[in-house]
């Protein structure tokens, strides 16, 4: 029996916040899977390593404050907010977000990633918006 959707999102969520664990959150994905954020799409096998590339210069680090979960069929939702630590070292917190996942099979097929990060000045509108040639 697979996981459900919230137990394998709870494990990225872990994988992500473990210095140690985080190149592992590909295991996560499928081969086909699709990830957008505000000012990227990456898909593929390799989907989960270039999101963990382009988000490594946009700030030191950031960690979730987790509010709301939604469960439905293969679907979860988890909202909250961010907090963390900014490129130039400023602290920032209060930070809105709204994570969509789908899991299939207990692989993460898509995940759609909504933040105010640029909104609220942690990263600029530029630094949010900059993608590699092929992956908009």
């Amino acid at each position: 029996m697979s996981r459900t959707p919230r137990a394998v999102v709870e494990d990225f969520f872990d994988r992500m916040a473990d210095d140690d664990q985080r190149e592992t959150v590909g295991e996560l994905f499928a081969t086909d899977a699709t990830i957008t954020l505000p000012g990227a799409t990456f898909s593929g096998p390799d989907a989960a390593n270039a999101m963990l590339e382009w988000l490594a210069p946009r700030y030191d680090w950031a960690a979730k404050s987790y509010g709301t979960w939604i469960e439905a069929g293969d679907y979860c939702i988890s909202q909250g907010t961010l907090y963390g630590e900014d490129i130039d070292g400023e602290r920032f917190e209060d930070v809105r977000y709204v994570d969509v996942y789908r899991v299939e099979d207990g692989l993460i097929e898509r995940l759609d990633i909504y933040n105010d990060l640029a909104a609220d000045g942690v990263v600029t509108p530029e630094t949010a918006g900059t993608a590699a040639e092929g992956e908009r």
